[in-house]
């Protein structure tokens, strides 16, 4: 598979997220995984890696020859504490919880955002859910 830090067309979308999602309050880890970065709520978590919230993840290649065209920034709503993951269940734009049938689905495992370029309106998403996450993890402490 890819190295996380190839020079994709979409890295600098994968860098921006990964900086909201530090300035949010959440802890990333370098994962094993070379395309994904797996998001925690606390950093004494960082070890148990099964008490994830969430991750950050290239997607779209399933093989070496061709670059991934998204970035996923989901969210594991079992995971979440109640009060977080319904405030992120408000945030509809780029929503595709699953990759078939409806964009929201609250059956899904994840609640999803997806992105495909770094743009006004990608940016302003990103930063509702940055917003979302400030203010709900504020809120717990």
């Amino acid at each position: 598979m890819y190295d996380l830090w190839n020079d994709f067309q979409i890295t600098p979308l994968f860098q921006y997220i990964l900086e909201k999602a530090r300035e949010a309050g959440l802890y990333p880890h370098y994962a094993k995984g070379k395309q994904t970065i797996q998001l925690f709520l606390d950093h004494d978590l960082l070890e148990d890696r099964a008490i994830r919230v969430g991750a950050i993840q290239y997607e779209g290649s399933n093989s070496e020859q061709k670059e991934p065209h998204l970035v996923n920034w989901r969210f594991e709503r079992r995971l979440l504490p109640s009060d977080l993951r319904d405030a992120l269940e408000s945030i509809t734009s780029f929503r595709k919880d699953t990759n078939a049938g409806p964009d929201i689905n609250p059956n899904a495992q994840s609640i999803a955002f997806k992105f495909e370029e770094l743009n006004e309106q990608t940016k302003n998403a990103i930063q509702d859910i940055v917003d979302v996450i400030t203010q709900q993890l504020k809120k717990s402490n």
